[in-house]
C-alpha cells in the first residue's frame, strides 16, 4: 500500500510539473506571436508611409503648421472675424511667404547655376595640391571594389539636350502638386480644426478620457507653437546675421546665403553643417586663395555655434527640452522614410510624440483645460 501511495504521489508530481511546463510554453508562444504581430504591423505601417509619401508629407506639414497658427484663428474668431475668412487670410499669408522666399533665391541660384563650369574649374584649381592624396584614396577604393568583379567594357552614355526640359518638368511638377495639396490641406484644417477636435473627443465615452484627450491636444499645440515660433525668430536672426557677415566679407549674393542659413537651420545639426559647407565652396570660388575663401564658412561656424550652444538652448530649452540622441534618431527615421521633407518634419513630429507620451504617462489627475 505504501508503494502504491508513493507511486501515485510521484505520478501526481510529474503531472503537475508537465502542466507547469505546458503553461510556460503556451505563455512563451503567446508572447512570441504578439511580438511577431507587432513587428509585422511596424513593417506594414513603414511600407505604407513610404508608399504614401507624396500625399502624407504635405498633409502632415499642413497639420503641424495649422496646429501652430490655429490659436490665432480662434483669436480672430472671438473678435468677430469668420473662421473661414481668417483661415483664408492665413493661407494667403503662408503662400506669400513661400513665394517671397522662392523669389529671393531664384535669381542668385540661377546665377550660380550658370557659373557651374567656372565653379568646377576654380575648385579643381584650388584643390590641386590635394589631388595626389585624393588619387591615392580613389585608387585604394577602386582596388577594393574591383575584387571579384568581372571586367566590363566601358559604358557610353549619350544624353540628348532635348531630354533636359523633360527632366526639369518631371522634377518641378510634383513639387507644385504637393504645394497645392499643402495649401489646400492647411486651409481646410484651419477651417475645421475646432470641429475635428470636438468629433475626436466625442467619440471617447468616459469623461476622464475626454479630459485627457483635450489635455493632449492642448499640450501638443502649445509645445509645437513654442518651438516653431521661437525657432522661426531665431532663424530670422541667424539669417540676418549671415547676410551682414557675407556682405561685410564681400561674398556675392548675401541675401541668398541669409535665406539659405535661416531655412536650413530648422534642421538641427545637419542644416548648419550643410550651410557651412556651401559657404566654404562659395568662398573658395569667390576669393583668391584657399584660406581667404574659407573665411565666410569660419565666420558662419562661429555665429551658428553661438546660436546653437547658447541662444537656442536658453530660449527653447525652458519650454521644450529635446534630447540630442532622440533628435538624431527622429531625423534618421523620417529622412529614411520621407527624404529631405522628412528631415524638416522630424523635430516637430518628435515634439508631438513627446507631448503625447508625457500626457499619457502622467500620473496627475486630468483637469479641465483653461
Amino acid at each position: 500500500m505504501m508503494d502504491m501511495g508513493r507511486g501515485m504521489a510521484s505520478g501526481t508530481g510529474v503531472s503537475a510539473g508537465s502542466t507547469v511546463i505546458e503553461k510556460r510554453s503556451e505563455w512563451l508562444w503567446r508572447r512570441l506571436s504578439q511580438v511577431a504581430m507587432v513587428a509585422i504591423a511596424v513593417v506594414v505601417v513603414g511600407a505604407a508611409l513610404v508608399a504614401a509619401r507624396p500625399v502624407l508629407v504635405p498633409i502632415v506639414a499642413a497639420v503641424i503648421i495649422g496646429s501652430v497658427i490655429g490659436p490665432a484663428i480662434e483669436g480672430l474668431s472671438r473678435r468677430g472675424v469668420p473662421t473661414w475668412l481668417g483661415s483664408l487670410l492665413m493661407v494667403v499669408g503662408v503662400a506669400a511667404l513661400i513665394y517671397g522666399l522662392a523669389a529671393a533665391m531664384a535669381a542668385p541660384l540661377a546665377d550660380w547655376t550658370a557659373r557651374a563650369p567656372e565653379i568646377g574649374d576654380t575648385l579643381r584649381e584650388r584643390f590641386a595640391s590635394l589631388k595626389p592624396a585624393m588619387q591615392t584614396f580613389a585608387s585604394v577604393f577602386e582596388s577594393i571594389q574591383s575584387i571579384g568583379r568581372v571586367a566590363e567594357p566601358p559604358m557610353v552614355v549619350e544624353v540628348a539636350d532635348s531630354q533636359m526640359l523633360g527632366s526639369v518638368v518631371a522634377l518641378v511638377t510634383p513639387v507644385i502638386g504637393q504645394l497645392i495639396l499643402f495649401l489646400g490641406s492647411l486651409l481646410f484644417f484651419l477651417a475645421g480644426r475646432v470641429q475635428i477636435k470636438r468629433r475626436v473627443v466625442q467619440v471617447m465615452t468616459p469623461r476622464k478620457t475626454r479630459l485627457a484627450a483635450l489635455r493632449v491636444f492642448r499640450e501638443i499645440e502649445e509645445r509645437l507653437g513654442a518651438y516653431l515660433m521661437t525657432a522661426t525668430f531665431i532663424n530670422i536672426g541667424l539669417g540676418l546675421a549671415t547676410v551682414l557677415m557675407t556682405w561685410a566679407l564681400g561674398l556675392p549674393n548675401p541675401l541668398l546665403w541669409g535665406v539659405l542659413a535661416g531655412v536650413l537651420n530648422y534642421v538641427p545639426y545637419v542644416g548648419p553643417a550643410i550651410t557651412t559647407l556651401i559657404l566654404a565652396m562659395a568662398g573658395i570660388v569667390s576669393f583668391p586663395g584657399l584660406l581667404p575663401g574659407l573665411l565666410p564658412a569660419a565666420a558662419f561656424l562661429v555665429i551658428t555655434s553661438i546660436e546653437g550652444q547658447f541662444l537656442t538652448p536658453l530660449i527653447i530649452g525652458r519650454r521644450v527640452s529635446l534630447n540630442p540622441f532622440a533628435v538624431f534618431l527622429s531625423m534618421a527615421l523620417w529622412t529614411w522614410l520621407w527624404g529631405p521633407a522628412g528631415t524638416f518634419l522630424s523635430v516637430p513630429l518628435l515634439i508631438a510624440a513627446m507631448a503625447l507620451g508625457d500626457s499619457l504617462l502622467t500620473k496627475s489627475r486630468p483637469q479641465l483645460p483653461g
